[in-house]
């Protein structure tokens, strides 16, 4: 072959792999810019790298030193391995608890155990009484009990410590190699005064739910106002109240509500005020009074029921029974049969029997010339002859004798003569005042209470003036 021949060769051979290059790069043209654009980008960066750096000086040689180390992590990691792990729970008492399933609550599932504790005395009583109180304990991974803590229920006042002062016990459970080491410890805590107002805009219970009021500091409330006030038919939307109450306290819970110090209640535009008195060395003379010292205390209740809804007053009316036109002397009182019914007043039981309009009923006689009548009962609680206290339960409510339907007939007399019961507060002869000689005592005491109740009310210019007005008080006391 000539030169000339080869290089023709050589062009229509290059020619050819010219096209099938081309194709390539068409088919392929997103690889081929991927490639380009990764070679430019490495070579920035290394150019960067160069630039950053600069020339570098040779490092020194390294030196190596070679430390012969104990290691006990096997060891310890065995120990892990094996180690029972703890972990802490508390939980609450419930109502109706039982020792094994409070300590179920608290992850001890040993059977052992739980036959154990759950013969305790100590352990029994720790669920009984009051709920709610909180008991922690420490239990191993295998459900196995190791210690705990719980405060026993009640409270104990403080022999020979102040009037407030209460004591709790602690019972403490430990397990030992020789069995269960169980302590119980004696804490003391005094009181603390907290306060409570409200108004009263359906029923009182419901303003005092309201107000965060205790249940049992508002039945207190009715229990002293309960001679001034007929808490079941002549509250008004509007009334108003104001209580200044004792709780007991320890490791930031609260162990009980106490008893209630002062409280005042605006009752149709009448306002009554009251405070404990605890006096010293003369339990008779303890009591609620008035902030000036009178007795709050009345010979009688005004009602006989806890609660009553008046279905027949008194004066003439059509007798539903005979239908004949009579003058009821009584009040009817709508109630469920077997409602308690309570004596109004100390007194003298001096019928316990039938009377034919009547049906089952009691009569009272109390000092002073007064009795009362307790009408169409299911059952006697008391006999004739028997002395009674006031607010002691003499019968049950009924539906006998002519009735036509569950209800008490109440009768209140004055020396023989029917009055109306609605009355009975305008006969309640007042009680007696506190003593010449522990007024100065009573005034002290009652002191701060009077003066958060008067804060509660009007502010800080109702305090000075409660201040002023209690000076003036022990000046001439």
């Amino acid at each position: 072959m000539s030169f000339v021949e080869f290089r023709q060769a050589a062009a229509q051979s290059a020619q050819a792999w010219g096209r099938d290059l081309t194709v390539w790069l068409h088919q392929h043209h997103k690889r081929v810019l991927a490639g380009v654009g990764g070679s430019l980008l490495l070579t920035s960066a290394a150019a960067f790298a160069l630039a950053y750096e600069g020339p570098q000086a040779h490092p020194p040689a390294p030196t190596w030193v070679s430390v012969a180390v104990a290691s006990t992590a096997p060891q310890q990691a065995d120990q892990l391995s094996v180690a029972d792990e703890v972990v802490y729970t508390t939980a609450h008492v419930r109502a109706n608890d039982t020792v094994e399933s409070l300590l179920r609550r608290l992850q001890v599932t040993d059977p052992q155990q739980l036959r154990q504790l759950s013969a305790s005395a100590e352990m029994r009583a720790l669920v009984s009484g009051d709920p709610g109180r909180v008991v922690s304990a420490q239990v191993s991974n295998l459900g196995e009990m190791q210690s705990l803590q719980g405060r026993l229920p009640g409270l104990k006042p403080v022999e020979g410590g102040p009037a407030d002062a209460r004591q709790w016990r602690e019972l403490s459970v430990k397990a030992t190699p020789s069995g269960w080491d169980v302590q119980t410890q004696s804490r003391t805590v005094k009181a603390a005064l907290r306060v409570a107002s409200g108004t009263v805009k359906t029923t009182f219970f419901a303003a005092a739910d309201e107000a965060g009021m205790p249940h049992n500091v508002a039945s207190q409330l009715i229990d002293v106002f309960d001679t001034q006030i007929n808490f079941r038919r002549n509250l008004r939307p509007g009334d108003r109240f104001n209580v200044v109450y004792r709780v007991y306290q320890a490791q930031g819970q609260t162990l009980t509500d106490g008893r209630l110090v002062s409280a005042e209640f605006v009752n149709q535009g009448h306002d009554y005020k009251a405070v404990w008195f605890d006096a010293k060395g003369d339990t008779k003379a303890s009591g609620y009074y008035a902030p000036n010292g009178d007795s709050l205390s009345r010979a009688f209740l005004l009602s006989p029921l806890p609660y009553d809804r008046i279905t027949s007053g008194w004066g003439w009316r059509e007798n539903p029974v005979m239908h004949f036109h009579e003058f009821h002397k009584g009040i009817d009182l709508a109630i469920p049969v077997g409602t308690p019914v309570k004596t109004i007043a100390d007194g003298r039981v001096v019928y316990a029997g039938w009377g034919t309009g009547y049906g089952k009923y009691v009569k009272v006689e109390h000092p002073g010339g007064f009795a009362t009548i307790y009408s169409h009962l299911s059952a006697f609680k008391v006999h004739v002859g028997e002395q009674v206290k006031q607010g002691e339960v003499v019968a049950l409510s009924g539906n006998t004798g002519w009735s036509t339907g569950p209800h008490l007939y109440f009768q209140f007399f004055v020396h023989g003569t029917p009055v109306n019961p609605l009355t009975i507060a305008q006969y309640a002869p007042k009680g007696t005042p506190v003593p010449a000689a522990l007024r100065a005592e009573f005034l002290a005491q009652t002191k701060e209470p009077r003066q958060l109740l008067a804060l509660i009310d009007g502010g800080a210019d109702a305090v000075m003036q409660a201040d002023a007005a209690t000076g003036k008080e022990a000046r001439h006391g």
